[in-house]
Formats: structure tokens, sequence, C-alpha cells
């Protein structure tokens, strides 16, 4: 069986929310016929200021990717996920959502920009878990060996936005899941 280990990187509002989250990552996996098992760090790792770039007042995505992976890695030969109310970035781009190392098995899951607050809205409960839901789903696709993929509805679809989250499902669509599959045979 596959393992996820979960680790929330930032108190607020993501230690609250690691059950809902670890139990919709099992759904989308369940859904693709995929069992999993997600084990949820049991406290909060705090990012190293060492990845914090002053002039963006924002992560260095990559950067905070090694250093995860280098403080929980010994001994732990499955997934890392990373979660954390951040604001990350990678040379290039103004902001990504999340980042995946395939190679470090390891990804991180920025969920600032999608806090509906960010954009001046009301705060809406179910609408950042679902954002986050996905960004959790598309990030572990990625670890497995998926790429970003053509298809609207499917999880695995390339984000620029926080409206384009929002319209794709948090579900493998039939392609990126026979790629999953074959994976898992």
């Amino acid at each position: 069986m596959t393992r996820i280990l979960v680790i929330p990187l930032t108190r607020p509002y993501i230690i609250d929310y690691l059950n809902i989250w670890a139990s919709n990552l099992r759904e989308s996996f369940s859904k693709a016929g995929i069992s999993i098992d997600v084990l949820i760090w049991p406290d909060v790792l705090k990012p190293s200021m060492d990845c914090f770039v002053w002039n963006r007042m924002q992560y260095l995505s990559h950067c905070l990717l090694r250093w995860l992976y280098n403080q929980v890695s010994r001994g732990f030969e499955d997934y890392i996920i990373g979660i954390g109310y951040l604001d990350g970035f990678e040379y290039g781009l103004n902001f990504v959502f999340g980042e995946a190392s395939p190679g470090l098995r390891t990804a991180i899951v920025y969920t600032k920009r999608l806090d509906p607050r960010f954009y001046e809205d009301r705060y809406n409960f179910n609408l950042y878990i679902e954002r986050v839901s996905k960004e959790i789903v598309h990030e572990l696709g990625h670890l497995l060996g998926l790429g970003h993929c053509s298809n609207t509805n499917c999880v695995m679809r390339f984000s620029n936005s926080v409206y384009e989250v929002d319209e794709k499902s948090k579900f493998f669509c039939r392609n990126c899941l026979a790629k999953l599959m074959k994976k898992f045979i």
C-alpha cells in the first residue's frame, strides 16, 4: 500500500482541516480503485526562513521542497506532502498553488491563494476545503508520475488561477486514471 505523509507547515487553518483533506485524498484515490494510507504528522513543522524571499514576501518553492525532504525523508520511503497557509513561487511564475518533486517524493501545497479572503471575498469554508483538496490530489498525481492534463475537468489540469481550480474536479479523468492504474498493477 502506498503511504502518504501529510505535514502541516503552519497552524492557522491547517491543523484543523488536515483530517478533512486526508479523507478527501483517500476518496479521490479510492474512486480510482487505489488504496492509500494517509499518515498525519503530529505537529507543525515550521518552514525555514532561508527559503523566504523578503522582497516578494513569498517562499521559493524548490528551496522549501528540498528543506522539507531533508527534514523528514530519513526512514520514510513513500510520499511526503507539506501543506501550509503560505504563498509560494518559482522563478518565472508569480505564484504556485503547489509544486511536486517526484525525484524527492515530496510536494508542497500553498493554501494562502486558495483562500477566498486572499481575493477580498468572504470566507467560504467549503470552497477553501475543496480548492485545497484538489491541489493536494494534483500534487500527489505529479509525485506518482502524472503530468498536466488537457481535460478541463481532470484534477491534473494546470490551474493558472484560482478560478481554474474551481472549474476542475477533484478526480482523475479516464486517461490519467489509466496511467495511474499501470503504476499500481
